[in-house]
């Protein structure tokens, strides 16, 4: 550094200029910036740079990558999750709700047949009062009865049952305009998730999942022949033949529950009859019912009534009918009398007759005491047929017990006047004991 006044060299840190002695400590100090400024400067120069890279980087992000791509591949995966959850959450309540709807609809449409040897199951076929069940359930009666899911009873005809596959089709003309169950016609595959209804062990309007596990099936049980029938490992017991089994999506019947399968040694398993194999036959007896005595002569009932004459094959069928309707008669009386209740023999006789009024009466006289009725033997004796009416002479054996715990047995004779009603059926209208 020079002097301006002389142009002397300047030592370094020199204050005066040692040739003309000017002062240079205050030029020079004002060429320098002072150490404050210098500070400012750089946090100034930070602060205003990390603003700008800030900026920056917005501007890049937000030019360069489209934002929906980046919220959807990064930003919010689980939010997204959760909404997919919630989704299948729902959709899966819907499917509860709609089996739950699907069983509660079928149930209203599933019958326990009651007959005078037990019960089974049956369903509605058609409009009209046609229902389903299996030939072994009705085997050897005309008139049974139906109990729905609200416990009411009706009366029902046996009005079609095959000699070779066990099939059979009731009549319960309260049923009539009833709407019935969807059918399936075509077969259904092996993995199908199923239901199958019906009353097993007497647990009524039961409803059982499970799937087909396998088909085309052929056996032979008694003098029933089962062809290509579904394998099913929904739970079935005694009770629940004659029961629907249906597609547990479609609610569509597929089949006739009819089999159980079980041993010491393997899982118990059942068989379905499939419905659409045997459609055409239901269709037949509806366009033409079979008669009763064809339906008898299926079971073959007609052989125990023999003693009626030396010549079977002249024996009137209707004799034969008219002593086996007191017999089922007689079922359904001891039914009555235990369980305080006239409903059971109520449609078997004839309104405004002397049978009516005084079982009715008999039966309200001995409700609720505590009395036990157990019939031994209903034996046909003799049946005779005079001016329109039917005289079937009984022999019954019964144990009574009273509410007190006595005990009394009881061998009684006794001639029941039975007559047909406008539509040809059996009325009892007067028991005479002798």
């Amino acid at each position: 550094m020079t002097c301006r006044k002389c142009s002397h060299q300047i030592e370094t840190n020199a204050k005066f200029c040692s040739a003309c002695g000017e002062k240079v400590h205050d030029s020079v100090a004002q060429t320098r910036i002072p150490v404050w400024i210098w500070i400012a400067l750089i946090v100034s120069g930070i602060t205003i740079g990390g603003v700008g890279y800030g900026f920056w980087d917005y501007y890049i992000e937000t030019k360069s990558v489209p934002i929906d791509k980046e919220v959807s591949s990064d930003v919010h995966p689980v939010k997204q999750a959760a909404v997919v959850e919630k989704e299948e959450r729902e959709e899966q309540y819907s499917k509860e709700i709609d089996r739950v709807m699907l069983i509660k609809d079928v149930q209203q449409k599933v019958f326990t047949v009651l007959t005078s040897n037990g019960h089974g199951s049956g369903f509605l076929y058609k409009k009209g009062g046609y229902a389903i069940t299996n030939a072994h359930v009705v085997d050897g009666e005309v008139h049974v009865k139906v109990r729905n899911a609200k416990g009411q009873e009706f009366a029902a005809t046996v009005i079609g049952i095959s000699e070779h596959y066990d099939i059979a089709l009731l009549h319960v003309p309260d049923y009539q305009n009833e709407g019935p169950i969807e059918v399936e016609t075509d077969e259904s595959p092996v993995g199908l998730e199923v239901i199958a209804f019906g009353s097993p062990q007497g647990f009524e309007n039961s409803a059982s999942i499970g799937y087909i596990t396998g088909h085309n099936r052929d056996m032979e049980l008694d003098r029933f022949i089962y062809k290509q029938i579904y394998q099913i490992d929904a739970q079935i017991d005694q009770g629940s033949s004659g029961g629907p089994l249906v597609d547990a999506k479609t609610g569509k019947v597929i089949g006739i529950n009819s089999l159980l399968y079980t041993s010491e040694t393997s899982t118990t398993f059942g068989f379905s009859i499939p419905l659409y194999n045997m459609l055409e036959q239901f269709e037949q007896w509806i366009e033409q019912p079979m008669s009763r005595e064809n339906v008898l002569a299926a079971a073959g009932v007609y052989e125990q009534y023999s003693t009626y004459n030396e010549e079977p094959a002249n024996v009137d069928i209707d004799v034969v009918l008219a002593g086996q309707f007191v017999q089922s008669f007689r079922t359904y009386y001891e039914l009555a009398l235990n369980e305080s209740d006239f409903f059971w023999i109520a449609d078997m006789l004839a309104k405004g007759s002397l049978a009516y009024e005084e079982l009715e009466d008999y039966v309200a006289d001995i409700s609720y005491q505590g009395h036990s009725f157990y019939f031994l033997t209903n034996d046909v004796l003799d049946v005779t047929y005079e001016d329109g009416n039917y005289f079937v002479h009984m022999n019954e054996k019964f144990d009574f017990y009273s509410g007190t715990g006595d005990y009394q047995f009881y061998d009684r004779l006794k001639t029941y006047t039975v007559i047909t009603d406008d539509y040809g059926a059996f009325k009892i209208a007067n028991i005479q004991i002798h």
